[in-house]
């Protein structure tokens, strides 16, 4: 089911029994366009919806596919060939998709629907980048942070890192942005509230 979270963003789940969690994708639509993110695999009749309301925005096309990270490749390149945009993935993370993306950005860059591409550093992957909406305070990530359970934050197995200190000071800077609501890719978002929660999970977290 796709659902509309917010006022031009819409999301649908998919749960991955192995994670014990659901995967996050979204369809952000805003400033004339829209762009996909991070989109987990669709039903059929999901499929057909998120077509739908696409369609019905035909203001604000359709201008491509954005993966946070070289993990959430998802069912990147079956929207690719169902809409004819291009993947959009971080230049660090390129070499490492199973299939080849169409384009390449870098942390700093302003991607579609306003959104700002920020270089996460010493993550599970090299191109770990948060998306910043600003003028709707809103944070995306992929990796980065967790929503283990409602309302909890969680960082990833320590096994994941090179060096889990170093991976937890690289999203201090997340507490630069202003931001209400926190949407991540695996597990449960936080809609108010969260960078209070960011904040109180770096302060406590061992």
């Amino acid at each position: 089911m796709i659902k509309e979270t917010l006022p031009g963003l819409y999301s649908w789940s998919e749960y991955n029994e192995e994670k014990k969690l659901d995967f996050n994708g979204l369809l952000i639509i805003g400033k004339g366009e829209s762009v996909i993110i991070d989109p987990p695999g669709l039903a059929k009749d999901d499929e057909a919806e998120l077509k739908n309301i696409i369609d019905s925005h035909s203001s604000c096309p359709l201008k491509g596919v954005l993966l946070t990270n070289v993990h959430h490749e998802r069912a990147s390149s079956l929207l690719k060939d169902k809409f004819s945009v291009p993947v959009w993935v971080n230049n660090l993370d390129k070499e490492a998709l199973e299939t080849s993306n169409d384009k390449t950005f870098i942390g700093g860059d302003t991607l579609f629907c306003g959104i700002q591409a920020i270089q996460l550093e010493h993550q599970k992957s090299p191109g770990e980048t948060a998306f910043y909406i600003a003028d709707q305070k809103i944070m995306i990530l992929g990796d980065a942070l967790i929503g283990k359970f409602p309302g909890q934050l969680n960082m990833l197995p320590p096994e994941k890192y090179q060096d889990p200190e170093k991976a937890k000071a690289g999203l201090n800077q997340l507490l630069d942005y202003d931001f209400e609501t926190l949407l991540v890719g695996d597990g449960s978002s936080i809609l108010k509230g969260a960078k209070e929660a960011v904040k109180n999970f770096l302060a406590n977290w061992l």
